[in-house]
């Protein structure tokens, strides 16, 4: 099972994930944390910018055809976008191949495409819908939702406390800030889709705690119905099997 994380700069998206996993852990829940690269910016930033190995293999790929359609502007980012996105879709594979788990990301395929429009200056909504059309999508996407003014508080604070070179390679506080209109375009984009969906906030330690709590019951009942699913077909095919043995 995939969850996915979605919200602006500055929303609480790796806090909830992280909280979450250790809320289901001690649970008894199998969780497997994808947590973007943000621990060594040096060696993120010389990977990415040395990426042309990825870009070749991302063009060969179905996803390659989200550059098409939303091309970022600047060489520099186009770069760092193919090797994130190729990270992506590893994890994304494994997270597929191991479905006894729940695979929580921070970052998923929609906060993807939320960033090629950034960077594609692109808000054509027929382009966006294209864009998401080609997406794997999670069983779950979790949106995160804050008010501006604390989202700038909170992107303010953590570009203070970055080194030279993180500063560098992070986006510059006016972009994140116009991440938040293009989160809500994608939103909208999103309904389309049909993709289960909740909205929450985690403005404080009491706000992450609910939003842990409504999370963790909506899994408790998708897991449920996939296992009652999964155990009408093993009953199917037993039933089956039985008619062939009578037969």
């Amino acid at each position: 099972m995939i969850l996915e994380l979605f919200g602006p700069s500055g929303a609480g998206k790796t806090t909830l994930a992280s909280e979450l996993a250790r809320v289901l852990r001690g649970q008894g829940q199998p969780v497997l944390l994808q947590i973007a690269d943000r621990a060594h910016p040096v060696r993120r930033g010389a990977l990415k910018l040395v990426s042309g190995v990825h870009s070749k293999w991302i063009a060969q790929h179905s996803l390659g055809e989200l550059f098409e359609i939303l091309p970022p502007k600047n060489e520099m980012w186009a770069a760092r976008l193919n090797w994130h996105l190729e990270t992506l879709l590893q994890a994304w594979r494994a997270a597929m191949a191991s479905n006894q788990k729940i695979s929580i990301f921070d970052q998923g395929m929609v906060q993807f495409v939320s960033s090629l429009v950034l960077f594609s200056d692109i808000t054509d909504r027929e382009r966006v819908s294209r864009a998401l059309e080609l997406l794997p999508k999670p069983d779950l996407l979790v949106q995160l939702r804050a008010p501006r003014r604390i989202l700038e508080a909170r992107l303010r604070e953590r570009r203070r406390t970055l080194g030279i070179i993180q500063k560098f390679l992070d986006l510059d506080l006016q972009s994140s800030l116009d991440q938040i209109d293009h989160v809500k375009l994608v939103e909208e984009e999103l309904k389309s889709f049909l993709v289960p969906t909740i909205c929450v906030e985690s403005l404080d330690s009491d706000g992450l705690r609910a939003a842990t709590q409504v999370i963790a019951l909506r899994l408790t009942s998708l897991r449920g119905a996939a296992d009652i699913q999964t155990g009408w077909v093993s009953t199917k095919r037993d039933r089956r099997r039985e008619q062939d043995v009578a037969d």
